[in-house]
């Protein structure tokens, strides 16, 4: 619950401080008095948007602070010690608003993104304007009523969950859709493409080999005719050959090594030349033996380079890119193939995220039809407490169109009231006047806020428009809250103010040029004081106080 607030510098606000207790608290003063400033502040220290225009005259900065008991808050507790944020049970809240830098939030001392104080706020409070009846008329906020009541959060994350991931499972084939026939004729062409060149073998080796082949084939004559011209010259001419040459050289120095010494030397040269020679000769003759003059192999080899010339020519690369190039259009194909295989799987798991969906959206209507009869018996019961005697209101559950659904489920949710005995229900915004319109929110709020999980709920002059008996009922409704949970009502109504367990009085002062707020926390006879104020306006008399002090006196 909130027990601390303290605003500094924020528009009328100079310096105050104020503590609250668990139970009711009223917060009353004059028409114009700045009570409606502290609703503002605690707003802002719970992230809401801010202008520098807000800080005070003659100031540079404002800065809010709140202070939240969390013993009785497990949801809270477990939010500050997952973001780290914890600090031995405390949540203390600093707002800070300068004119000239950015606005800045902090919890438990850390600074924190503003984001970061929301979510303490959907943790510990509830703030109910004056005007909020306004938005009861849309469906949006109808459909929350029904469904904060009825218990579908849980259900609803896991649809939104689901929900967001059919969307994009549907906008993926969606896309594949859009470029289908594009990647349909891209297919075809690679399919062909592929078709057109696996017959052959194409491999950097294989092709390699061809050019060699064909190169040496192609001068297969020429390449014999010099062969056996040299193995002639190094060993088979009978005169003058290389072999015989050396040879005979060899045999000559061999002869005199024994006199010449230094003969040593080059006899070793020129047996190591006999013998390249004979290894060479031999070399020569295995070339001449294995070598294939058949013209038959040269024409085949050239036929199979002649096409795949062509074939390079048509896909535009070298012949010797040709097996990369084919290698490239082989991944390419699949990749399609996997795309369109990809298409099926998306499909099917298209199907399966709509049953889930569907099957989630079931499970929120059959809770919200449940929970639907017994909330609208309970408003009705209200707001016919609440000057509307003969006023009865329902929810219409009907189906969306058929097939459709969103992430809130597959209903249209209608809240219908009738303010007068046997007149048809129709729709909240065209049947109820203004006045009815803000009794029907406040039974609303009053009828609901016991299934929040929030700890604390602030009311600010909701009661607007309504008076005498009706008040001290609204009175009563809020002070039976306040067993379960905090309650802070910011009201004109001595009616509702009597019923609190606090009561704080809010005033405006002026200093010289300087207009400023303070806060009073009233005791038993200041509080006399103050609803008789309440009760009788300027003049005060002793029946007033009277009054006042039997509408304390009453107050259980």
């Amino acid at each position: 619950m909130l027990s601390y607030l303290s605003v500094r510098h924020l528009a009328v606000v100079d310096d105050l401080e104020i503590d609250f207790s668990s139970g009711m608290t009223s917060l009353t003063g004059e028409t114009g008095a700045g009570k409606s400033i502290l609703v503002d502040a605690l707003g802002l220290v719970l992230g809401d948007r801010a202008d520098s225009n807000m800080i005070r005259h003659g100031h540079d900065r404002a800065e809010i602070e709140a202070h939240f008991d969390i013993q009785q808050n497990p949801d809270l507790q477990t939010w500050l010690l997952e973001q780290e944020l914890d600090d031995d049970g405390q949540c203390y809240l600093r707002r800070t608003i300068s004119r000239d830098s950015a606005s800045r939030g902090y919890i438990n001392g850390r600074s924190v993104p503003l984001a970061q104080l929301r979510i303490i706020s959907e943790h510990s409070i509830d703030i109910h304007g004056q005007h909020a009846h306004q938005s009861l008329v849309r469906s949006d906020t109808q459909r929350l009523l029904l469904d904060t009541v009825a218990g579908t959060t849980p259900l609803l994350k896991q649809l939104s969950a689901a929900y967001t991931q059919w969307q994009a499972i549907k906008h993926d084939l969606d896309e594949q859709a859009k470029q289908s026939a594009q990647a349909a004729a891209q297919l075809d062409l690679l399919q062909y493409q592929v078709n057109e060149l696996s017959p052959l073998n194409l491999t950097e080796e294989h092709v390699q080999s061809l050019i060699r082949d064909q190169q040496k084939l192609a001068h297969a004559a020429q390449l014999m005719s010099a062969a056996q011209s040299s193995l002639h010259q190094l060993t088979e001419q009978e005169q003058g050959s290389a072999y015989s040459i050396v040879s005979q050289t060899l045999s000559a120095l061999t002869e005199l090594a024994d006199i010449e010494p230094q003969f040593a030397n080059i006899i070793e040269a020129l047996n190591s030349t006999v013998v390249q020679i004979d290894e060479s000769a031999s070399e020569l003759r295995h070339y001449l033996d294995s070598t294939d003059l058949d013209p038959q192999l040269l024409d085949e080899v050239e036929n199979e380079l002649a096409a795949l010339h062509q074939l390079a020519r048509k896909h535009q690369v070298e012949i010797e890119a040709l097996p990369s190039h084919y290698t490239t259009l082989c991944e390419q194909l699949a990749q399609l193939t996997k795309r369109d295989q990809q298409k099926s799987l998306l499909q099917s798991q298209l199907i399966e995220q709509k049953t889930l969906c569907y099957t989630l959206c079931e499970k929120v209507r059959k809770q919200r039809c449940k929970a639907a009869p017994q909330l609208a018996k309970e408003i009705t019961n209200t707001i016919q407490q609440l000057a509307i005697p003969g006023g009865r209101l329902e929810f219409v559950i009907t189906p969306m169109p058929e097939g459709h659904f969103n992430e809130t489920g597959f209903d249209r949710i209608q809240l219908l009231v009738s303010t007068n005995p046997g007149q048809a229900a129709g729709e909240l915004g065209k049947v109820a006047s203004g006045g009815e319109l803000a009794r029907i929110s406040l039974a609303i709020q009053v009828v609901t806020a016991g299934t929040r999980s929030v700890p604390t709920l602030v009311f600010d002059e909701v009661d607007v428009g309504i008076g005498g008996g009706i008040a001290e009922i609204v009175g009563q409704h809020l002070r039976a809250l306040a067993k379960t949970q905090q309650v802070i009502c910011i009201t004109h109504l001595p009616q509702v103010a009597s019923q609190a367990h606090q009561q704080i009085q809010v005033a405006k002062k002026q200093l010289k040029d300087t207009t400023f707020i303070e806060l009073i926390a009233l005791t038993e006879t200041q509080r006399v004081e103050e609803i008789a104020r309440m009760l009788g306006g300027v003049t005060i008399t002793e029946t007033t106080r009277s009054h006042a002090q039997e509408m304390l006196s009453q107050t259980p």
